[in-house]
């Protein structure tokens, strides 16, 4: 077997630990070496910009289709936040696909977020629970509102399609703070957008009631992102975007919604370029009636089963949607929490529904029924490290034996042979629990992102791959010394470097260069469709026949053939996923 998805639930708080408590922010550090070139050959332009907000701190209204908005400054640019982008989907609305929001006649007040999704606590990273339904709010940062044809880059966020939000703040940070809030990049002369999107049983629930009464089964979370991304069409142009000019980036669970926006072309396109951060998509995903059972359990679990048996199946599974429709946020979220319906994600997720998706995404891509933009993508060098804390570390090849037997069955043999201890000399804490923690990481995330742009590439997408190597370090709390956590370059550590969002732990110099680096590849990328500009280091296109990719760390470098053997052992597995079925 390949080790599920669920993990990314679970961990998804420990990695925002991580890079939170990383000395990886541009803000307030100073440049310094050959990489740090000012916006160049390919990057956004900053022609006709204004130096920043006026000194005064006024605050330009802008005027969307639905009123008129109040900002804030926020650095050195401006934020508009808390924007609704739809109806609140509450009441008769849980479930359905959104609906234009209400207008206002008053000048709104944008200067803070919006309500976060309802979801459960998460106390890896002390986040409240939400029991908001009333969530579906955006927010944009834009270097100047008068501005036309800036490059846009709209975030989707992780947090397993079940938390997380577009506000969350910085892990641990005693000085606040967004996570991924869009200042630093915004500095960039490219305009951020973030999101909330329904999560959990109320973003992704396949309930066959749905279908009987006309409306979309499953993925209302994709479609929240479709919605945001169609205001966004309609919008940003006031913000001084350009909506003909629009890159969507995700990270975990928000890099395999991109994949899956990427899967899911629309005409005319709602996007031009997408960059996935630690996950594809091009693996076997649940259909809509392995969704339909599910559901069916769940709502049986909540109490809210189908009509008796004189009864007609729709008749039956209306009846038990009004009762799911009828329940409180309360309840649905602790029955999710203990749900035992089973599912890879605990079992909300996206599904093949024919409608957002056609296909399996793997048919798609294979196809080439795929929307065919410049793509980057990649992951970080330790992805398994979260996957694997709390578990008793294998300490001996007797045990190492045992946990691949247990976890690979017939394949363990082959597993130990592609990962043989004798490479994990010094590993962390031991050899044997690094080689685990490898393989861990390659078959869920390195490998699954690999996939995907390997079939993106295929279609003749230019395609650009990264792998981020630059461990998380804090003394005494994280690190390789007895005592200490060890995460290395983990699920999530790349975040505050593309962000710059932990400007309080910014001492590093060399590693505040890096985020400003990557910051430039990633709005260069947002601008053109192309990394590279400047004296920067070039960033070769990646394809099946030049398996390239840019290495993050201290020293950035191209590697050739990362991983590629240990990844065509994961995608042959993938593969024999559809082999064996549901």
């Amino acid at each position: 077997m390949i080790p599920t998805k669920r993990a990314w639930i679970s961990f998804a708080g420990a990695a925002l630990f991580a890079v939170a408590m990383t000395a990886c922010s541009s803000s307030g550090a100073q440049p310094g070496g050959t990489n740090d070139a000012a916006p160049s050959d390919g990057a956004p332009s900053d022609a006709g910009l204004a130096d920043g907000p006026p000194g005064d701190g006024s605050v330009p209204v802008v005027t969307v289709a639905q009123g008129q908005l109040q900002g804030r400054v926020d650095g050195k640019v401006f934020a508009y936040l808390g924007i609704p982008y739809a109806k609140p989907p509450v009441g008769p609305l849980r479930w359905k696909e959104p609906q234009p929001p209400a207008s206002w006649s008053d000048v709104r007040d944008a200067t803070a977020f919006g309500n976060r999704c309802a979801q459960n606590a998460n106390p890896t990273l002390f986040t409240t629970a939400s029991a908001d339904e009333d969530c579906l709010y955006l927010n944009v940062w834009t270097p100047d509102p008068s501005a036309s044809k800036l490059p846009v880059m709209v975030w989707i966020h992780g947090g397993g399609n079940v938390g997380g939000s577009a506000s969350d703040p910085v892990p641990f940070a005693d000085g606040g703070g967004s996570f991924y809030g869009g200042a630093t990049l915004a500095s960039n002369h490219v305009v951020v957008v973030s999101l909330n999107y329904r999560l959990g049983v109320f973003g992704f629930f396949a309930h066959p009631g749905l279908v009987d009464e006309g409306s979309k089964a499953g993925n209302q979370g994709l479609w929240d992102q479709r919605f945001a991304l169609q205001w966004v069409q309609s919008n940003v142009a006031k913000f001084g975007g350009d909506p003909s000019n629009v890159t969507i980036f995700g990270e975990s669970a928000g890099s395999l919604d991109v994949c899956l926006h990427e899967a899911s072309p629309q005409t005319p396109a709602l996007f031009e370029r997408a960059i996935s951060e630690s996950g594809g998509c091009t693996t076997r995903q649940p259909t809509l009636a392995e969704g339909r059972t599910l559901m069916q359990s769940f709502a049986a679990q909540v109490g809210c089963s189908d009509a008796g048996a004189d009864a007609s199946a729709e008749a039956g599974a209306d009846s038990a949607l009004s009762c799911m429709r009828n329940a409180s946020v309360a309840t649905l979220l602790s029955m999710a929490s203990a749900s035992d319906a089973g599912g890879m994600l605990g079992p909300f997720e996206p599904v093949v529904d024919g409608d957002f998706l056609a296909d399996q995404p793997r048919t798609l891509y294979q196809n080439g029924k795929i929307a065919k933009t410049p793509y980057l993508l990649g992951s970080n060098q330790d992805e398994g490290t979260l996957f694997v804390l709390g578990q008793t570390p294998v300490t001996d090849q007797a045990g190492l034996t045992s946990y691949l037997d247990q976890q690979y069955g017939d394949a363990s043999a082959a597993v130990a042979q592609l990962y043989p201890v004798s490479e994990f000399d010094g590993g962390v804490p031991n050899p044997y629990q690094a080689a685990v923690t490898r393989i861990v990481g390659d078959s869920i995330l390195v490998c699954s992102t690999y996939d995907s742009a390997l079939l993106a590439a295929a279609q003749g997408s230019p395609v650009y791959m990264y792998d981020f190597d630059i461990p998380v370090d804090i003394p005494g709390v994280v690190g390789t010394m007895s005592g200490e956590l060890y995460l290395g370059a983990s699920h999530g550590s790349e975040l505050s470097f593309v962000f710059g969002s932990s400007p309080q732990f910014a001492t590093d110099m060399a590693q505040a260069s890096i985020s400003q680096l990557m910051e430039r590849y990633w709005t260069r990328f947002a601008a053109a469709g192309d990394p590279n500009g400047g004296s920067d280091l070039m960033w070769p296109k990646f394809s099946a026949m030049n398996d390239q990719r840019m290495q993050f760390t201290l020293m950035p470098s191209v590697v050739t053939g990362f991983r590629s053997a240990e990844c065509m052992f994961w995608i042959s597995r993938y593969e024999a996923q559809f082999a064996a079925g549901p």
